[in-house]
């Protein structure tokens, strides 16, 4: 019984060496840590908000993506809240049929410290509550149970987000259920 034995060579071990390539990576890092430097505008976004609304189809085999919509959803509101923003000022008014009231502006808002601005705005905004809760009343008051409750927000395009959407949260604490979108004044420039 012989048996063929194979003269073999004894397993070679391969290493990867590790602590080098964590060196490098902590050395890119550190790099990409100390050379970042965010600019004045970065999280601000330029917000361009939709026209008017999306009409919906009544099933999914008459919607045709290659064609745009024909028919522009106006949905009627009783007003519409004028946010007005850029870095230094906010200012906000409610445009009727008739005319424009004035809320309120705040001017110097780049000037001031991040917790007196955010109680100047918090001000602002509760005087604007106010207004929009004497204005559903009033129209409750008239027209009864069934009165309709539809506010529409038109900001221009350096308002923020944060700042739009306390607006909108406004408006739904005041009553408004149904908040829209105006198309902004400044949305062709």
């Amino acid at each position: 019984m012989s048996q063929n034995h194979r003269n073999t060579v004894p397993d070679i071990a391969v290493a990867l060496p590790i602590v080098p390539m964590l060196d490098l990576s902590f050395q890119i890092l550190f790099f990409f840590i100390i050379t970042f430097n965010p600019s004045k505008a970065e999280g601000k976004l330029s917000l361009n908000l939709p026209s008017s609304g999306q009409a919906k189809a009544k099933d999914n085999d008459s919607v045709d993506l290659s064609k745009p919509s024909d028919v522009d959803l106006e949905i009627p509101a009783d007003f519409v809240v004028l946010v007005r923003a850029s870095e230094e000022s906010l200012s906000l008014a409610l445009r009727s049929a008739e005319k424009v009231d004035e809320i309120g502006v705040l001017r110097g808002l780049d000037e001031m410290s991040s917790r007196d601005r955010q109680k100047a705005v918090s001000q602002l905004l509760d005087r604007l509550r106010v207004e929009l809760e004497k204005r559903i009343a009033a129209k409750r008051e008239k027209e009864g149970a069934t009165a309709t409750d539809n506010v529409k927000i038109e900001a221009n395009g350096k308002a923020r987000y944060a700042t739009i959407v306390a607006v909108m949260d406004t408006c739904v604490k005041a009553g408004y259920a149904q908040v829209g979108f105006a198309p902004p004044p400044d949305l062709g420039q």
